[in-house]
């Protein structure tokens, strides 16, 4: 069979760059994921140093599944809390503790998540905090979602669509602290009809 000018299989050259490719960013993602876990422990040594709060020696903790990052995950944005009313009445938050292989685990810890309306000359427009208890009640495992989910009901209501919110998250084990941040979109309530003129007088 001729192939068109145009049109030409890819060679086995460049199925194998590809394949190694994939190989190197896999390779890469590990080492990224091993590096924010060995700054998190010193971190972690160094707040510790002085207190009496028991933890594993570094020879037991590397042969565990430990935190070395948190992300957001696909759910996170605004939230529909209450169907009735028109607009997000707050955020949720699908937050993804994972491993030096980058792999989702259930690493139980405190969550803090900050939201800020960047465009407001106030803008920090809430802070929520998830202990340990509160993060396993809140953890889902299913066949295409293994995360803690936490919604936030507004503190206050932005301004604007678009805010920035940050997640830190404190290991119950390691000690170990990470954070991650994510710009999202919210929809807004509508705002309260202003009164007439007729009303007024």
């Amino acid at each position: 069979m001729l192939l068109s000018p145009g049109c030409s299989a890819p060679s086995k050259a460049n199925i194998e760059l590809r394949k190694t490719n994939d190989t190197l960013r896999a390779q890469i993602t590990k080492l990224q994921a091993k590096q924010q876990g060995d700054a998190a422990q010193i971190r972690a040594l160094e707040s510790h140093s002085a207190s009496t709060v028991p933890s594993l020696p570094e020879s037991r903790l590397e042969q565990l599944s430990t935190a070395h990052g948190v992300k957001f995950g696909r759910l996170t944005g605004g939230a529909d809390l209450d169907p009735a009313k028109p607009g997000d009445e707050g955020i949720k938050i699908e937050a993804i503790v994972y491993d030096a292989d980058n792999d989702a685990i259930k690493a139980l810890g405190r969550f803090t998540v900050e939201a800020f309306d960047l465009s407001d000359p106030n803008p920090r427009i809430g802070t929520w905090t998830f202990g340990p208890a509160d993060s396993r009640k809140n953890f889902y495992s299913t066949t295409f979602l293994y995360a803690f989910i936490f919604d936030c009901p507004w503190q206050r209501v932005p301004t604007h669509s678009y805010i920035t919110i940050k997640v830190t998250f404190l290991d119950e084990l390691t000690h170990r602290e990470f954070t991650a941040e994510k710009r999202v979109n919210v929809t807004l309530p509508p705002p309260a009809p202003a009164s007439s003129q007729a009303s007024r007088n």
